[in-house]
């Protein structure tokens, strides 16, 4: 019996594993894992009850942005589309998550706490989604270093409406 070279057990290796990895990923699918029963989409501008002053418009641009990017689903006018949804910012809360050195009555970080509570309506036949579903992202605003809150809390602001666009889209997308 005569052995095979190192170099063709190699070879032979190296063939197996590059199927192996081919035919794993053969059945991997882009986007969300469940098929929705709506394929496009009206999103209604949020509405801001919270006290978050100017937040309505960047968390409506950040909540079309991320549906863009979704890929499954198509923005449309809500004569055409399938579902609305619609966001309601509920709160914002604002509390301190640390003290400076020195002087425990200057906070150094804030916690920013944005919540929302969406809607989600098919059109074609009334049926409600969800109602009232609370989505909440929070962030920390940094106040050092001679930056002033409302700078570093504005800041804030714009990734709070992108985390809780994200976190809206999952909750839209993902199979109920």
């Amino acid at each position: 019996m005569r052995l095979l070279p190192f170099s063709k057990i190699f070879r032979l290796w190296a063939a197996a594993l590059g199927m192996g990895l081919l035919a794993g990923c053969a059945h991997y699918r882009l986007g969300s894992a469940g098929q929705l029963p709506f394929q496009s989409i009206y999103i209604a501008v949020v509405y801001n009850q919270s006290l978050a002053a100017q937040v309505a418009e960047p968390a409506t641009r950040e909540l079309r942005q991320t549906f863009l990017q979704e890929g499954n689903l198509q923005e449309a006018n809500q004569a055409d589309a399938d579902v609305t949804l619609e966001v309601v910012l509920s709160d914002y809360q604002r509390v301190a998550a640390s003290a400076q050195v020195g002087n425990s009555l200057n906070a150094q970080s804030y916690a920013l706490t944005l919540t929302a509570k969406c809607k989600l309506v098919d059109n074609r036949n009334g049926n409600v989604y969800f109602k009232d579903r609370p989505v909440s992202v929070t962030e920390e605003a940094f106040v050092q270093g001679g930056v002033d809150f409302n700078e570093s809390e504005y800041q804030s602001i714009a990734k709070l409406a992108r985390d809780l666009a994200v976190k809206i889209k999952d909750t839209v997308v993902t199979t109920w």
